[in-house]
């Protein structure tokens, strides 16, 4: 590629980075969550290490925050999630809100993970760019934006769309290298800060080894020595096995603090806690899950109702195409006949020697079937697998220009000589096809992400009546406050049902709930947030009991479909009990 097109691709590029910035915070309408309500816990905690290290370094004694009582007293909350993200939140927090004053508290804690994501879309650029030029780049980099569930996702102070964005880089990062020593370097540090993001880096490797595998497999074979001793050829090992095998456990070890001290201990701890993960309830189709073994069906085809249709007809023409031109699906053929015919396959010169269909392929594949295994958690929902997206966006983007070549004949046979000018208004049309519709979507379903389901199933109301879990995590209880806010008695007790305490003390400090208003018990409450879960439906008679109506006075819905109550306690001056905490 001449350096000039180099260049123009990493200024698209980093436009594409610079914009996702900029829009996701212009849509920071977005309800905490009820994991957002511990990170931002864990954040005040773990800025208070940093803090001290700076008093410490000037005071002489630098040694004091590196002793296990100094780490153990700021790291030691929320120890089954690595803290790479977690300090990013914590000093985005402290220089962006309590430094520059620039941001909200909620707004830094998130921005982390907003320019995770925008690095995330304009990395889907330039893949899908270096495989099928600059429209397919910049359709998939849309075609992942504007994926309402990633969209909202992006906007989470979490580590779901961070660590998609890692396993993206890692995995760009092992293509490049089989060209670049230094992007065999580069896969190694990638792939440690992504063990320091999120339990799912350890599945890389496997990943990544499995496609290793299966492009050099015919390298694979025993051979004669010149002693005429048996021996076993390998394919030559990836410079990047070696850097991960290198860098991944060392910043591993080096960016978790708490593992710094009774080292073995605490990572069996971390392993183990994710083993015997808790399962959490999910409605499927009516069925009630919460102990395994779970549908395998569960993650394909929640993966088929939340992307937007017009991106999974677009990529499945992208895969269809791109399988077939390259070649992939003869060479399979090929090697089919040949072990049928009892002989080796013959090497095939023109063959693309990285495997890059075949890489696309697990990487869409391995994510999904890795939680479709019946005894895996499920209770995330889309955002578990979200590491399969990225490239099902750039193949959905390959799919437009498959798609836009194909049409090229029938356009020269009818305008000739105009077809130079006709094809760019063709690839403009294509591309809005697929992306206004998103793009729509997106906008129409923000800031309820969690609720999002496509035509296939009958967008929201198709979802409701098949009894499919509408949310989780409770934020759609920010949508509920504006009304709160403008009817609530003076000093009205709210019971918050699904906000953590963490998060409500945000939305007070914010100001997106009145700061009069006080988080109680359901008992002691003049006003209740009832979040529409079918796992919460036995808390619903208490209520009605408690208040004496069954008739919420205010609803928050999408497309009429209910998401969060408010009831109000007919006579909200006088409590029958005492204020107690939830």
């Amino acid at each position: 590629m001449p350096a000039s097109q180099r260049i123009t691709d990493r200024m698209v590029a980093g436009s594409i980075f610079v914009a996702t910035v900029l829009l996701l915070l212009a849509t920071t309408d977005v309800g905490f969550t009820r994991d957002e309500g511990f990170y931002f816990r864990a954040g005040q905690l773990y800025v208070g290490w940093f803090e001290d290290l700076w008093a410490n370094l000037w005071a002489g004694d630098l040694a004091a925050s590196f002793s296990q009582e100094n780490i153990d007293q700021h790291w030691a909350y929320n120890p089954e999630h690595p803290v790479l993200m977690k300090a990013a939140f914590a000093l985005s927090h402290k220089i962006f809100h309590d430094i520059l004053g620039v941001m909200s508290p909620s707004t830094a804690w998130r921005f982390p993970a907003m320019l995770c994501a925008a690095a995330l879309v304009s990395g889907v650029y330039l893949f899908a760019r270096e495989l099928g030029g600059q429209l397919a780049g910049l359709v998939a980099a849309a075609a992942l934006l504007f994926q309402p569930r990633f969209f909202f996702h992006a906007h989470m102070a979490c580590f779901d769309v961070p660590i998609t964005a890692f396993w993206f880089w890692v995995t760009y990062a092992y293509w490049r290298s089989y060209d670049s020593k230094r992007w065999a370097l580069a896969t190694g540090i990638l792939f440690g800060l992504a063990l320091s993001v999120k339990l799912n880096a350890f599945f890389l490797p496997i990943v990544l080894v499995g496609h290793w595998v299966l492009t050099h497999w015919r390298e694979f074979r025993f051979q004669r020595t010149e002693d005429d001793e048996p021996a076993f050829q390998f394919a030559p090992i990836p410079k990047a096995f070696w850097s991960m095998l290198v860098f991944g456990p060392l910043l591993f070890y080096a960016l978790w603090p708490r593992h710094w001290f009774d080292t073995f201990a605490r990572v069996r701890w971390y392993m183990e806690f994710h083993l015997e993960h808790e399962h959490y309830f999910v409605q499927y189709f009516g069925q009630d899950l919460q102990i395994p073994p779970f549908p395998v069906s569960y993650p394909w085809v929640m993966s088929l109702v939340t992307i937007p249709t017009v991106i999974l007809v677009a990529f499945a023409i992208g895969a269809i195409h791109y399988f077939w031109q390259s070649g992939q699906w003869q060479r399979w053929k090929d090697t089919v006949k040949a072990l049928g015919q009892r002989r080796w396959p013959q090497l095939d010169s023109k063959a693309d020697y990285r495997g890059t269909g075949l890489l696309l392929a697990i990487n869409i594949i391995f994510p999904i079937a890795l939680i479709a295994s019946p005894d895996t958690p499920i209770f995330g929902g889309t955002k578990h697998w979200m590491p399969a997206m990225p490239f099902v966006a750039i193949l959905a983007g390959l799919g437009v220009v498959a798609v836009m070549r194909g049409l090229r004949p029938w356009v020269e046979k009818r305008l000739g000589s105009s077809t130079n000018f006709a094809m760019p208004i063709v690839a403009g049309v294509l591309t809005a096809c697929v992306v206004v519709p998103a793009a729509r979507t997106t906008a129409d379903n923000h800031p309820q992400g969690t609720a999002y389901y496509n035509e296939l199933i009958g967008s929201y109301q198709g979802a409701a009546d098949g009894e499919m879990v509408r949310q989780f995590w409770g934020h759609s209880s920010g949508e509920a406050l504006p009304w709160l806010n403008e009817h609530a008695s003076e000093d009205g007790r709210v019971w918050i049902h699904k906000i953590l305490g963490h998060a409500w003390d945000v939305y007070l400090e914010e100001e997106r709930a009145r700061p009069d208003l006080r988080a109680s018990s359901q008992r002691a409450s003049n006003y209740a947030l009832y979040h529409q879960q079918a796992e919460f439906s036995y808390l619903l008679l208490p209520l009605w009991e408690d208040y004496g109506t069954m008739a919420p006075a205010h609803v928050v819905d999408i497309a009429g479909v209910p998401l969060v109550s408010v009831y109000v306690r007919p006579d909200s001056g006088k409590l029958k009990y005492p204020d107690v905490w939830r």
